[in-house]
């Protein structure tokens, strides 16, 4: 009977002394094969050599019990040849304790470990990477004990069916590290995460409360780049892993064994970082006011900004879908654009100050520090080969965020001040517009009391003229009456003259003294330049210095042709006049005509424009 049927024939009531057998065969099995790792006091151990068994959907009680199959010692997996691969490693713990450590991959592959559970005694397996779901910051750390002075052995299942498309070989080492100095740097990370989240959630509060009362744009923008920082910083110590149980991935090998990967929480990092540049950037153009003030450094920095939200955002939304892996392409210029920006809003800061804009020495002196912190790292990454993002040990980009954050708040408050300063000076604008408007406004009081007053004595000079109208349409009434009336007495004399004449030539003997009288009485009454006279008189009364302005205007003009045209400009008829004159109308016409031509106004019918 071999050694492995008898160890199959113990009865169950001595299991852990089958499975400790089974332990001992497998590692004197074993020993002949393969080199032992050895423990020290060093807190991490790196394993480059280890035995390899190409996988052909063994399970791992085939690979465990079945002598048939051989592993062999290797430091290289060839990724076009299998989908996974499995690795055993023996390490003696020479120590008589226990030795807890965290065992990972030095590359970003998908694994299983499995090792021996004395608690249990039985096997026990455990899965880590990027696909599967754990509750860690960073996925692919498994905790590992290590029985004391033994020689333990322990089996890998790597899965490299994500890389095999690229078909090139891959080294990956087995890193050992003990957990109190896994635990310590741990704690470091929790510590300064925390620290920075609550000083930036602490900003956050005060500025939002800034914010909301003073509705300033540049405070919006101050919001927006704390926000970023807090996505940065949670996503650049990869504790999104913790918060977000997702596995979304894409992966790229390398032609020199390097990979590289993206997931979710790198699209995040990428997402806090467009956050933070595209608040910098506008937080620039608003408190420089380059829109007004420097019109040409505004449209660099528009430029500027939606090239880098270009550059950012196509390879990682191309990456994390899995359309093509852009991401280690394009971190080369992301790191040139981060460079190339920070050395532009200095400038722009030096141009502003240059140019006096208020404020801009604040600005320059809150940016000097953060931005060449930032152009630092984007230096440190072009010099040094892109991230993998997975060195998120260090504190760089913590310290210039907090230092961007705190020179920028000191900026803001020298912006406080300078508002502060331009309010009191409008409010002393305001005062003097506020007198100036009560003046006009008295004075407008003033003007509408006189236009009042102006309107009242128009109103009263329409009366006035009304009543000069009145009675200027009276006097011409009276005046026509009166020519009418001595119309009518010249036609009534006339006729007692012709009834004298006719009794004078029917009774020629008679020659009564009376008749004599009589006849001297009429012509006395029809004596025309008497009553003309008088006409004259009533007419200047009516029409004041119409005869000496007609005379000085025409003076070659007659006494019978001024009667003439004053009767004209009454309106009276052909008729009336001929009467008055006691002439026949055709004469009225004929002399009207010779006037007319006399005066050089033919065409004028009315008279009343030579006055």
């Amino acid at each position: 009977m071999s050694l492995r049927n008898f160890v199959q024939t113990i009865p169950m009531p001595f299991q852990k002394i089958r499975y400790l057998i089974t332990l001992l065969l497998c590692a004197a099995a074993s020993l002949h094969a393969q080199t032992t790792q050895t423990l020290t006091n060093n807190a991490i151990l790196q394993i480059s050599t280890y035995d390899v068994l190409k996988d052909q959907q063994y399970t791992f009680d085939q690979v465990l019990k079945d002598t048939s199959l051989h592993f062999k010692p290797a430091t290289t997996l060839h990724t076009a040849e299998a989908d996974y691969y499995w690795i055993r490693i023996v390490i003696n713990n020479p120590y008589p304790n226990k030795e807890s450590y965290q065992l990972s991959l030095s590359l970003p592959l998908n694994y299983t470990l499995y090792f021996y559970d004395s608690s249990k005694s039985s096997w026990s397996a455990r899965s880590a990477g990027l696909a599967v779901a754990s509750k860690q910051r960073q996925r692919g750390v498994i905790p590992c004990i290590l029985e004391g002075d033994t020689k333990n052995i322990i089996y890998l299942k790597i899965n490299t069916w994500d890389i095999r498309a690229y078909g090139y070989p891959i080294k990956p080492a087995i890193i050992l590290e003990k957990r109190i100095s896994f635990d310590s740097s741990e704690a470091f990370l929790w510590y300064s995460w925390l620290a920075g989240i609550l000083v930036l959630v602490s900003f956050v509060g005060y500025n939002i409360y800034i914010y909301v009362q003073l509705r300033d744009h540049i405070y919006r923008c101050y919001l927006a780049i704390q926000v970023g920082a807090i996505i940065f910083i949670t996503a650049f110590k990869h504790f999104f892993n913790l918060f977000l149980p997702f596995t979304t991935y894409n992966i790229r090998l390398e032609p020199d064994g390097s990979v590289y990967t993206y997931d979710l929480n790198a699209f995040l990092l990428h997402f806090g970082a467009i956050i933070i540049i595209g608040g910098m950037l506008q937080l620039s153009r608003l408190y420089l006011r380059t829109k007004v003030l420097l019109p040409a450094c505004d449209r660099l920095l528009q430029c500027l900004l939606y090239g880098y939200l270009l550059l950012c955002q196509i390879p990682a939304v191309s990456t994390i879908t899995g359309i093509f892996y852009l991401d280690n392409y394009t971190l080369w210029y992301d790191n040139i654009g981060v460079l190339l920006i920070s050395v532009t809003v200095i400038t722009i800061c030096m141009i502003a100050y240059k140019y006096k804009v208020r404020a801009a020495k604040h600005f320059l002196l809150a940016n000097t520090l953060p931005l060449f912190m930032v152009a630092g790292l984007a230096v440190y990454f072009i010099i040094h080969s892109a991230p993998t993002y997975l060195d998120n040990h260090f504190l760089l980009p913590e310290i210039g965020v907090f230092s961007q954050i705190l020179s920028f708040a000191v900026a803001l408050i020298a912006r406080i001040r300078i508002v502060n300063e331009e309010l009191k000076a409008k409010e002393q604008e305001m005062t003097r517009l506020e007198k100036d408007i009560a003046e006009t406004s008295y004075r407008c009081a003033l003007i509408e009391k006189e236009n009042e007053l102006i309107i009242l004595t128009i109103r009263q000079e329409k009366d006035r003229n009304e009543q000069l109208q009145q009675k200027l349409e009276a006097n011409q009434r009276e005046l026509m009456g009166n020519s009418l009336y001595i119309h009518q007495k010249n036609k009534l004399l006339e006729d007692l003259k012709n009834q004298l004449q006719d009794i004078d030539q029917l009774y020629p003997h008679v020659k009564h003294p009376g008749l004599k009288d009589i006849t001297s009485s009429l012509k006395e009454g029809q004596y025309l330049d008497a009553e003309w006279d008088k006409f004259k008189l009533h007419f200047e009364q009516v029409h004041p210095n119409f005869f000496e302005n007609l005379q000085t205007n025409h003076p070659t003009l007659t006494k019978n042709e001024l009667r003439l045209y004053a009767y004209f400009h009454i309106h009276l008829s052909t008729k009336e006049i001929a009467a008055l004159l006691n002439i026949e109308p055709a004469s009225v016409r004929q002399a009207k005509a010779r006037l007319m031509k006399k005066m050089r106004n033919p065409t004028n019918v009315t008279p009343e424009g030579d006055l």
